[in-house]
């Protein structure tokens, strides 16, 4: 039976050529994330499970050309498309890592990290453990995710079941994914849930690591 990395691996290998094509669909998603972030000129912020790199003009956007961004992916093919990117917009301060999240040797103490629609790490404690010992103290932390629709949306959760495994290998803590982030962020706190419809199939979550 394959792992659950073997498993992510395959579906990110088949879905890498045509990401950005539903991925750029997001954008409000991301960008109201991002904004939670508060990030400053001359932060460095972590991408986790950065993907083809959908995040970075908006996380430069916040950090300016004296900040940095650290986008980590396990997918090779995901992360080509990532440094495509940084290729063709000749960014010097994007700093892409080939890693499972929680083997990832992250080089600095960051700001900020962001989670974005990356349910499969954000179910898994130990790649969430390896973020939040990067973060400085008052590192400020948003999540924007997938979450299952409320019982009366039936056919939301129908839908979800069908389109959620193109992009995740587990179902497993749909109802409240953050909850093992919160954890690790006493603080974080679910601040949204729609963006994209009208049936709570979506969440945002806002926190800052102690110490602030």
């Amino acid at each position: 039976m394959p792992t659950k990395r073997e498993l992510a691996l395959e579906l990110y290998r088949r879905m890498a050529s045509v990401y950005d094509r539903g991925g750029a669909g997001f954008d409000p998603l991301r960008r109201r994330a991002i904004e939670l972030l508060q990030l400053r000129p001359g932060d460095i912020v972590i991408d986790v499970g950065c993907g083809t790199g959908l995040s970075f003009p908006m996380l430069l956007q916040g950090v300016g050309q004296e900040g940095r961004v650290i986008g980590i992916d396990q997918s090779p093919e995901m992360l080509a498309g990532a440094r495509q990117k940084v290729q063709t917009h000749g960014w010097e301060n994007v700093t892409l890592i080939e890693a499972p999240v929680e083997d990832a040797d992250i080089p600095v103490q960051a700001d900020a990290a962001l989670f974005a629609l990356s349910h499969d790490i954000i179910r898994t404690p130990e790649a969430l453990r390896n973020v939040v010992r990067h973060l400085r103290p008052g590192g400020r932390v948003a999540v924007v995710g997938v979450k299952w629709a409320p019982w009366w949306a039936l056919h939301i959760r129908i839908y979800q079941w069908y389109t959620c495994r193109r992009g995740m290998t587990t179902y497993e803590g749909l109802g409240r994914p953050w909850t093992h982030l919160q954890d690790l962020v006493p603080s974080l706190r679910v601040v949204g849930r729609v963006l994209l419809g009208l049936r709570g199939e979506y969440y945002l979550a806002r926190g800052a690591v102690s110490g602030a």
